[in-house]
């Protein structure tokens, strides 16, 4: 353990909290998502030193800056999974940018239902499992609850439905 790994460790509590409370001041994240964002920014940040091979000379700054940044990719995907797995007539749903060509909405509608007839004809733990997980935000050991099954069975779950999700992206 170097003397910077040190330094971060000892004071890497109170910059969590420090970043916690700034989040929630500026109320872009709520409280109950923020420990999951505050851990992908610092995997981000981890991975942004290793690839730049120097260290950020304001970790706090820099993990606010991409905590808001996963926020708004959350919110975004997760308006577009609600719009896809909506309820409503394939047609009706709102999900295609209106600036794209014809031929493009079509391959993208194609995909879509190609997407749910693959998890459709999953195991039904398996799609319940991931569309938990996914889209309604719900954590591992909730689901595991929900469906009476271990953590590491859900984990298997969602796994088995990215996979399915992965070779019909593959598909073409």
């Amino acid at each position: 353990m170097n003397a910077r790994t040190k330094d971060l460790g000892s004071g890497l509590m109170g910059q969590l909290a420090a970043l916690r409370r700034r989040l929630i001041r500026r109320g872009r994240s709520s409280p109950r998502d923020l420990d999951d964002l505050i851990q992908e920014g610092c995997l981000r940040l981890c991975l942004y030193e290793k690839e730049q091979k120097a260290p950020v000379r304001d970790p706090l700054a820099f993990l606010v800056d991409v905590v808001e940044k996963v926020h708004i990719d959350h919110l975004r995907r997760a308006t577009l999974t609600r719009r896809i797995f909506s309820d409503q007539p394939f047609e009706e749903v709102d999900c295609v940018d209106t600036a794209s060509l014809p031929e493009q909405d079509a391959e993208a509608y194609e995909l879509i239902e190609r997407i749910e007839r693959s998890l459709a004809a999953a195991n039904p733990r398996t799609r319940e499992a991931f569309l938990l997980h996914r889209f309604d935000g719900v954590s591992y050991a909730e689901i595991a609850e929900r469906l009476s099954i271990s953590t590491r069975a859900v984990t298997k779950h969602i796994a088995k439905a990215l996979i399915l999700i992965d070779n019909e992206l593959l598909r073409e």
